[in-house]
């Protein structure tokens, strides 16, 4: 502490700085306190003081009085703290990058596992699955889906190998025996009956033909385009086909419940799915074939029943995949490619419509068709 007069002469000081100049020039007004923080030479020449200056009255005149405390102890603690945080911050940022490098590591190791299972799926190989995680969490329903998509590709895959080497086989039957019957004309051009040859080679050709056209409508069905969003009139499309119907013995009974069953989709493909069932139903029926349209629901509803053989029920699930061989009673003698219900079946599916198998009343086929109805309500 010091006392110090107005022209700055130490009238009075404390041990510690006895003999020492002023310590700071401060001349607060009378009753005015300042408080500052000033460098102090004589106690440390790199310390620091906290000083308070107060006027005063002294018995020679007015006064200054200076109290201060030396900052060093604080200066020194905060050095240290400063040294320790300088050491220990660094470490403390390794330590938790180290550890979320580790959490993040540990917690993708089966992202990992999952890439590495699918580098290793090939197209021969669909039927491996990736390492699924019990967790339920994001990665555990990550993996799921990609099995569920592994799932889905193994089974296009499989289909589409299966009807390619049905197709292969199917073409390879008339293929064979067009060639045969070419070939042993060539070697016996004298004992040819060239007209009865020509006959079973155009005969083979048109069933190329026909398969070769129902192969690339089934192909293109199932390319996953969508249809067209026009609206057909189903009830015009069934009147028409049945007008074209080659003349037979048959008896067909034919009695739409509605004048108009519009739905939407594509004129070309309905009229193709009507055309595939009338054909089948006429090739087996024995006496008689049962048209109903009807409009129950918001949907349409097409029966087409015949009073041929029929069709087991454990078959009737198959008999809408292509190439399938179902009962003698069946069969594809008459000439058919065996796609005619592949092809309405996916035809329905694409229109987002139903194909139901079940048995007629007269111990037949019967084949039920439901599509949505037309969104403006057009039956009627």
């Amino acid at each position: 502490m010091q006392v110090i007069t107005g022209q700055s002469t130490v009238v009075a000081a404390s041990e510690n700085i006895d003999g020492e100049p002023p310590i700071s020039t401060l001349h607060p007004l009378a009753g005015e306190e300042l408080v500052v923080t000033v460098p102090v030479a004589a106690l440390d020449p790199h310390g620091s003081m906290r000083l308070v200056a107060v006027s005063a009255n002294g018995p020679a005149g007015p006064v200054v009085v200076l109290a201060g405390e030396s900052l060093a102890h604080a200066d020194a603690t905060v050095g240290a703290i400063v040294a320790v945080l300088l050491v220990t911050i660094p470490a403390i940022v390794l330590l938790v990058v180290a550890l979320a490098w580790w959490a993040v590591g540990w917690t993708l190791r089966p992202v990992g596992r999952i890439t590495s299972a699918l580098a290793d799926i090939t197209a021969t190989d669909l039927h491996r699955r990736v390492p699924a995680t019990p967790t339920g969490d994001e990665i555990g329903r990550l993996a799921a889906t990609v099995n569920d998509t592994l799932e889905r590709l193994d089974t296009a895959v499989e289909r589409q190998r299966r009807f390619v080497a049905d197709a292969s086989h199917e073409l390879r039957g008339p293929l064979t025996a067009l060639r045969a019957d070419l070939e042993l004309s060539v070697r016996h051009p004298t004992r040819t009956e060239w007209h009865t040859v020509a006959g079973e080679a155009l005969a083979d050709v048109i069933r190329l033909q026909h398969l070769s056209e129902d192969l690339l409508t089934l192909a293109r069905l199932g390319a996953g385009a969508g249809p067209s969003t026009q609206p057909v009139d189903l009830a015009d499309l069934l009147r028409e086909e049945i007008d074209h119907v080659p003349a037979t013995d048959l008896r067909i009974d034919a009695t739409p419940g509605v004048r108009r069953a519009v739905v939407t989709g594509s004129a070309s493909q309905l009229r193709r799915l009507i055309r595939n069932l009338l054909h089948n139903a006429t090739e087996h029926a024995r006496s008689a074939v049962r048209i109903e349209l009807a409009a129950v629901e918001h949907q349409v509803v097409l029966h087409i029943a015949d009073d041929g053989p029929g069709i087991n029920p454990a078959d009737r699930t198959r008999a809408v995949r292509p190439f399938v061989r179902l009962d003698e009673a069946r069969t594809r003698d008459t000439g058919g490619t065996g796609l005619g219900l592949a092809i309405v079946d996916e035809i329905v599916r694409t229109h987002g419509g139903e194909l139901e198998l079940d048995e007629s009343p007269e111990g037949g086929l019967l084949v039920r068709v439901r599509l949505p109805a037309a969104p403006d309500g057009g039956s009627g």
